[in-house]
């Protein structure tokens, strides 16, 4: 039987295959070429982050450190060792050294630490520091704190603790007998133990004056174990208050600065620390010296005589931005008769004259005096540019004839393109601003602003890439 076939209808040729794995790599390679044509040809904005923060301004003196302490003096001559390290603590008559006149129990002393490379925990920590002190402070300029970290350094290895050593001083009067003659001096009072001492130790706030703040006139002795001393010749330094000052000089312009100043707080250089001190002025001799008083700190700072500290007397806390992202504007003082709004925009502007036409211009930074005014300005703003009333063309005024002041904003970068905010700049310094907007919706925490707005323009599109 016979199949009927009329009703097929035959295409010519393969119906063809949309592959949309192509489409799709196709779109991709577009996507990549407009990007990396941007990339090399377009106009690249980098921006930052606003962040809180505060810019501290510091007055920076070298002070005189004045502490209650005591010399206390050998009467013996010979050797000094020393059973307490310094910058311990020693109790009212508690053998601090001793003179070790015939020389034989420092002989033995050393050869029992002859190849002892292993340290007590309380030595590794007392290193530590000592070490991680001197790194916080170092100044290539104070040679003389590179020779006292020697001396500590060295009565630290030396000094294993007071208990061995007086355990080898035991041994050493029961072998040798007579031939040990060691003296011992004691702490007179409780007090932090120094191995140094100058010509200013004991001296008052009062007896401080000009040349005192010489350090080339200042004589320095440094002491450790195995120093030979004659009798009358210091032994160690006792500190024996915590409460202590420090004296700066001060010029006529600082002084009147702080006159006011009852409280102030001090950095201190070397670590870095900070501490609060009563304030006064004192005046000798037609020179004029700042005395602070501190109850703390004195323990680590018991071995300098010269510090350089810091008066924190300005802090201000804000919205912090780097320099770089200021721009400083022009506005001008336009009389509340010329200033008005336009259509559905609420935002006040003016009418310019613009040949024989008039057109309306908003403000783009402004602020509005108390009388209605307004400090202002606007696209194309100069003093050649002529601003209408808004109810009579015929009157107008010239921007040369406005009163003019300085303002400061910074380009908003959140939308893909810029926008001028204007901002009241709080404190500067040579890297960062502390701002605060002068609308509050504005500009807020975390919010982006381009990093270097010289050179940026208001609406400029943003390139991310």
């Amino acid at each position: 039987m016979r199949e009927n076939n009329d009703k097929i209808t035959r295409f010519p040729g393969k119906i063809p295959r949309i592959h949309i794995d192509f489409i799709i790599l196709v779109l991709f390679f577009i996507y990549i070429v407009f990007h990396v044509v941007s990339l090399f040809s377009g106009n690249h904005i980098p921006v930052t982050e606003v962040r809180q923060g505060q810019i501290v301004e510091n007055d920076n003196l070298r002070a005189i450190a004045i502490r209650k302490e005591t010399l206390v003096k050998t009467d013996s001559s010979g050797q000094v060792v020393y059973l307490i390290p310094q910058g311990n603590v020693a109790a009212k008559n508690s053998q601090v050294s001793g003179i070790d006149r015939t020389g034989a129990f420092v002989s033995t002393l050393k050869k029992q630490n002859e190849g002892k490379e292993e340290l007590s925990d309380i030595q590794r920590e007392q290193l530590v520091e000592l070490l991680s002190n001197f790194n916080k402070g170092y100044s290539p300029n104070s040679f003389s704190e590179a020779y006292q970290l020697l001396q500590s350094g060295a009565d630290i290895l030396n000094i294993a603790n007071g208990d061995r050593i007086k355990s080898t001083l035991s041994e050493v009067k029961k072998d040798s007998g007579s031939d040990v003659d060691f003296t011992p001096i004691k702490a007179p009072t409780e007090g932090l133990v120094c191995l140094s001492y100058d010509d200013l130790s004991g001296i008052s706030a009062d007896q401080v004056g000009a040349d005192s703040f010489d350090p080339s006139r200042l004589n320095t002795q440094q002491l450790s174990s195995g120093q030979s001393l004659s009798s009358g010749d210091v032994a160690f330094r006792l500190v024996t208050d915590d409460n202590w000052q420090l004296v700066c000089q001060l010029n006529d312009k600082m002084a009147e600065r702080l006159k006011d100043k009852s409280v102030i707080e001090i950095r201190f250089e070397k670590d870095h620390t900070t501490a609060w001190a009563n304030a006064a002025i004192s005046e000798r001799q037609g020179r004029k010296y700042l005395v602070l008083s501190l109850d703390d700190s004195m323990d680590r700072f018991a071995e300098s005589r010269f510090l350089d500290i810091g008066l924190m007397l300005d802090q201000v806390k804000g919205l912090k931005v780097p320099d770089s992202s200021l721009v400083k504007k022009i506005l001008y003082h336009i009389p509340s008769e010329y200033v008005t709004t336009s259509g559905s925009s609420k935002k006040p502007g003016v009418y310019t004259k613009d040949g024989s036409e008039s057109l309306f211009r908003k403000f783009r930074l402004y602020q509005k005096a108390a009388d209605g005014s307004y400090w202002a300005s606007f696209s194309k703003a100069d003093n050649d540019t002529i601003i209408l009333k808004p109810d009579s063309a015929s009157v107008s005024l010239s921007l040369s004839d406005c009163d003019v002041k300085k303002t400061y904003g910074v380009y908003l970068a959140n939308k893909g393109y810029t926008q001028l905010i204007q901002v009241n700049l709080l404190y500067r310094n040579n890297q960062y601003s502390i701002i605060e907007p002068v609308y509050n919706n504005q500009l807020r925490l975390y919010d982006r602003v381009v990093l270097k707005a010289k050179g940026v323009k208001d609406g400029q599109m943003l390139n991310d890439n």
